[in-house]
């Protein structure tokens, strides 16, 4: 009796693991639900040029609830209706999206009746709003996508995946019972905003920064005052040495209510980490998530940035944390920087939390201003939620310097020769024969008349020699001449190529202006604080190194202060000056030049002369320091 006991209890245990084994692989049953092994579940779709539509539904853990996402063709441009229409980057994601679901094979039927505890178990429960509750679980991703006609192409349920192959997907067609087993990656199926835009925001080139301008201040709401702190301007060069230097430093004075300058102390220096952190977040500006403006607003700000304002959008802007005041008081309290045009007598916009302005070589500047955090978004948490989950309003605009763009550098023309009058030829040829002859007499002293034929071949000469000079002076006219139609035509090309810039310079500002007009971005709190810096955040001390004297590091470098930057390049500012001349010195005259010596030194005789002069015992002037010396 203990005996079949124990029989049974093997027997059952191995059919329990039989039971496992089997559901586990899930081989379907016999019947017609194995019929569906290796047909395709969407047959009707080859094509996916077809699909012009996108629409992903599926629970949201941070709005806690039903979320819905989708991409199509509105107007023949890619746009995304779930966000008020935003532009799409979506031509060829869409395309790869529906590529992964043509011909999608079922390998397996894992239940042809499931239960609403196996729907849950699989992870295909209809994301319905309607009938979905906060206990809910097992909510699928429901995927519809959508042709010209707007007829489904496909509208299927994607689940978990299983966990001893990710590859492989649980998935149920809407409306029907079945859960299936298909082999599909679903990355290019994302409810993500951020990955059916363009990346690219601003585009900027970062190695094209010139300067970034940071306007560190504070807008009380309630008393319409601005409360400013800090202004501080920090100059780019990608060729320099160190690449970035700070031009600017000012703290504003409560109590004089005026900007006062600031230096780094000896032992500071910048911090180019963090700078070089804000150049790439420039370049890879992140948002989460948009809002549109009101129309009157965005068709205001659509053309050079300025701003033009009703009720409509003043209540607009302080929702998301900006504000309209006076351009003149705003500008004496930040002057302008560059030469950019500003009307004192309208309004400026500004930001509850500061601002960055970001020039560069093509003559555009950026203006980001940062407005209030984002509460109930649909990209992001509340504040409450912890700092990593905090977005934040994000107004960008442009505006147009041409102060950035430098001015060509133009040769200067050479000077024409000096024209000799016709009236006056005849004379200057005259006066060398005569003073030939007169040269030629003092030769000969009281000796007789030159034979009738050696003034003859004298005469001869030197018109041959006149006619040479002419010719040569001809020639030299000619190639000065020459030479100055090539430099103004160099120089012309110049001011084309200048103008040009100048002009690409405005266009491309109203194209980034027409980009920027319709929208407020909403950023994560990361992305702030890598851009929206303080001098806190920029200046750090410096990392004593030791020397070979033994000396800190620190002391030997450059550019900490004003007096270091300007000293002379060439030998130290405290270098000894030439000792003064004794009164001996002063009476002794300079000894006649011997035979092989250098000739008397005419006006314009080099520096050298001058040394040997002295050198031969003649008083002379203290020898100038050489830019090596």
């Amino acid at each position: 009796m203990i005996e079949t006991r124990k029989t049974f209890v093997i027997v059952g245990a191995m059919l329990i693991a039989l039971g496992v084994a089997w559901w586990t692989r899930y081989v379907p049953p016999a019947g017609e639900l194995g019929d569906m092994r290796g047909k395709t579940l969407f047959p009707s779709f080859s094509n996916a040029l077809d699909a012009v539509s996108l629409e992903i539904t599926e629970y949201d853990p941070n709005a806690v609830g039903i979320k819905t996402f989708k991409v199509a063709q509105v107007n023949n441009r890619w746009s995304i209706p779930s966000h008020d229409n935003y532009p799409a980057d979506a031509k060829d994601h869409l395309a790869q999206a529906a590529t992964s679901l043509i011909g999608l094979k079922v390998l397996d039927v894992a239940a042809s009746s499931p239960t609403q505890e196996e729907l849950a178990m699989f992870g295909v429960v209809t994301p319905d709003p309607d009938k979905t509750t906060l206990g809910t679980r097992g909510i699928g991703k429901r995927v519809v996508m959508r042709d010209a006609s707007d007829k489904a192409l496909i509208d299927i349920i994607l689940g978990n995946k299983l966990k001893d192959n990710e590859q492989l997907l649980y998935v149920r067609v809407t409306g029907q019972d079945p859960v299936y087993v298909v082999k599909l990656s679903d990355d290019k199926l994302s409810s993500n905003f951020g990955d059916w835009i363009e990346k690219d925001l601003l585009k900027l080139n970062p190695w094209d920064v010139k300067d970034v301008q940071l306007h560190d201040y504070s807008f009380d709401s309630v008393t319409s005052g601005i409360e400013p702190r800090s202004q501080i301007i920090l100059k780019y060069d990608d060729l320099g040495n160190p690449r970035w230097s700070l031009a600017q430093d000012l703290a504003f004075d409560a109590k004089s209510m005026s900007w006062t300058p600031r230096s780094m102390a000896a032992d500071e220096e910048l911090d180019t980490t963090k700078l070089d952190a804000l150049r790439t977040a420039l370049d890879d500006l992140k948002i989460v998530d948009v809002r549109k403006k009101p129309q009157g607003l965005s068709a205001s700000l659509s053309s050079d940035g300025s701003f033009a304002t009703n009720q409509e959008s003043l209540a607009d802007l302080q929702r998301a944390g900006f504000f309209a005041a006076s351009a003149d008081q705003f500008y004496r309290i930040f002057p302008p920087v560059g030469a950019r045009k500003i009307d004192k007598s309208g309004l400026e916009i500004i930001s509850s939390e500061g601002e960055v302005r970001v020039g560069m070589k093509d003559g555009v500047r950026y203006l980001l201003r940062f407005g209030r955090v984002l509460e109930g978004s649909q990209g992001g948490q509340t504040e409450s939620a912890g700092d990593q989950n905090v977005n934040r309003f994000l107004l960008v605009t442009a505006e147009f310097d041409p102060s950035l763009i430098p001015e060509p550098e133009l040769e200067k023309l050479p000077d024409l020769p000096a024209q000799t009058s016709p009236d006056n030829a005849g004379d200057s040829k005259g006066d060398t024969p005569n003073a030939a002859t007169d040269g030629a007499a003092q030769k000969t002293g009281d000796a007789s008349a030159q034979p009738e034929g050696g003034n003859a071949a004298a005469e001869q000469n030197t018109a041959q020699g006149n006619a040479g000079s002419d010719n040569a002076e001809q020639k030299k006219a000619e190639d000065v001449k020459a030479e100055r139609e090539r430099i103004e035509k160099e120089n012309q090309r110049k001011r084309d190529e200048y103008q040009e810039k100048l002009k690409q310079g405005e266009e491309r500002v109203k194209e980034l202006n027409a980009r920027f007009a319709d929208w407020y971005y909403i950023i994560s709190d990361e992305v702030y604080r890598k851009i929206r810096l303080n001098r806190q955040d920029i200046i750090k001390k410096k990392e004593p190194a030791a020397t070979s004297d033994g000396t800190s590091g620190a002391e030997g470098q450059s550019g900490t202060s004003t007096s270091q930057e300007g000293a002379p390049t060439g030998g130290s500012a405290n270098s000894t000056p030439p000792a003064p001349a004794t009164p001996a010195d002063e009476t002794k005259q300079p000894a006649a030049p011997q035979s092989g010596d250098m000739p008397a030194p005419e006006p314009a005789a080099p520096q050298p002369a001058e040394g040997k002069a002295a050198s031969e015992g003649g008083t002379a002037a203290p020898p100038t320091q050489g830019p090596n010396e």
